[in-house]
């Protein structure tokens, strides 16, 4: 049997996962073949866990992007209005700055 504590985490976590569906900043990394050979399964564990830990209203996800493979691993920011921003080369390290200058701009998830 679960207790109440328990339910309202269980609410809160799936709430969260659902908020994904309404529009959102998005921070895209480039996972295709060339992108992974770059790096960039690092680039997306570390940006994953870097915006976790800051709670910010940002979903990470991993696309293939069609950039050449002197670029890779990307790192495309799209905001919920639209506005795109891409950063190349990027690595694990790189990926905690580009956080940082975005967090002022994508906000704090609520109740964070």
């Amino acid at each position: 049997m679960l207790t109440v504590a328990e339910l309202n985490a269980i609410r809160d976590r799936v709430r969260k996962q659902l908020s994904i569906r309404e529009p959102h900043n998005r921070l895209i990394i480039g996972v295709g073949t060339v992108g992974i050979a770059a790096g960039a399964r690092d680039v997306m564990v570390t940006a994953m866990q870097e915006v976790n830990a800051r709670g910010l209203d940002l979903v990470v996800v991993g696309e293939d992007l069609a950039m050449p493979a002197t670029d890779m691993p990307v790192v495309k920011f799209v905001s919920a209005d639209g506005v795109e921003e891409v950063f190349t080369r990027v690595s694990a390290d790189g990926v905690h700055e580009i956080i940082a200058s975005l967090a002022a701009k994508v906000g704090t998830l609520p109740g964070v």
